[in-house]
């Protein structure tokens, strides 16, 4: 039987054979053969540890293209979902990247030139240097994706930052989570908003808070967002650095409407005085006529008068308060039900 050595082995053979001379005496001891052999292995994985050691950073594209497939950029969807009946039709699905998958990735990646042992000792060599500059490039990878910034630019912070020591904390791995979202919701809102917090707690993050003064005033509970894209019409993934305790999607504030809420077979409206929350609803009264479904817009200020009269007759402008129909937001909490 034929065995074909790879390049690398036909080199570990050769030197092998240097160094350990001739064939051994079949009468000397096998202790001296296998003593021999020992030597010749050391011999030559010194050279190669020591080149590995010694190996320059690799270029920013190559980090940069390792971090993008850190956050499954690049990846035929069968990987992450091999049969479509684990994501049906209006389902979400949380989900922890697997570190070890995304190790055995960035090495098949460093190992393209060839599969002897010579390249998988560099590569084990290397992995825990590509691995501590791809998680530092992880935070950039949106930014760049959203044209934001460039390549050169990115690596030119990283490199400001480690020269500042500002990277020192972040060393280490970073557990990376997410979930990917089939639904109508994604090609309804098109600019869906994804926020992630670390506490599920209502009254730490409460439900109708602003999330952008809540991030200002706790910026301990933001978790952040290292991807959000629509990989189809009707199918949305995000990524966070770290694993948040709860996740909201929210409606775009931009379909800030006119609406009212169904009750039956009729419609009630909100009673709001701009003060804080809804205070209750009323019917909406239907005007006659041949069209159905208009709104009797006086009989509505009169009905709202009379649940929650103001110091003078209600106007337009507070009618329209009771209509508007802010943007839908849903949670999904580690430990409180959905509201």
């Amino acid at each position: 039987m034929t065995t074909h050595l790879s390049a690398g082995g036909r080199l570990l053979a050769e030197r092998l054979g240097a160094l350990v001379g001739p064939p051994a005496d079949p009468a000397a001891p096998r202790a001296r053969t296998l003593a021999a052999a020992a030597r010749a292995a050391t011999a030559v994985a010194g050279p190669v540890a020591a080149t590995t050691a010694d190996a320059p950073p690799l270029p920013p594209y190559v980090e940069h293209v390792l971090a993008r497939w850190s956050l499954l950029h690049d990846l035929p969807f069968r990987y992450l979902v091999p049969d479509a009946r684990l994501l049906p039709p209006e389902s979400i699905r949380f989900f922890r990247l697997d570190g070890g998958w995304l190790e055995r990735l960035r090495a098949g990646a460093l190992a393209v030139g060839g599969d002897g042992s010579r390249e998988r000792a560099g590569t084990q060599t290397l992995l825990p240097q590509v691995t501590a500059a791809v998680t530092e490039q992880l935070p950039l990878v949106r930014e760049v994706q959203r044209t934001r910034m460039s390549i050169p630019v990115a690596a030119d912070l990283l490199a400001e930052a480690r020269a500042a020591g500002d990277l020192t904390a972040a060393a280490g791995p970073v557990p990376v989570t997410g979930f990917l979202l089939r639904s109508s919701l994604v090609s309804g809102w098109p600019g869906m908003e994804v926020r992630a917090w670390t506490s599920d707690d209502q009254a730490v993050v409460r439900p109708g808070v602003d999330p952008d003064e809540l991030a200002r005033t706790r910026p301990d509970l933001v978790v952040e967002l290292l991807r959000l894209e629509r990989l189809s019409p009707s199918v949305l993934v995000a990524l966070f650095r770290g694993a948040p305790r709860l996740v909201w999607l929210e409606e775009p504030p931009q379909s800030v409407q006119f609406g009212l809420e169904a009750d039956g077979t009729g419609w009630r409206a909100p009673i709001r005085d701009g003060a804080g929350p809804d205070l209750g609803s009323v019917a909406v009264p239907m005007r006659p006529g041949p069209v159905p479904g208009v709104v009797d817009v006086a009989g509505l200020a009169r009905n709202l008068d009379q649940a929650r009269p103001l110091p003078r007759p209600r106007g337009g402008a507070a009618v329209a308060l009771s209509l508007l129909q802010a943007p839908s937001r849903q949670r999904f909490g580690a430990s409180t039900p959905p509201t």
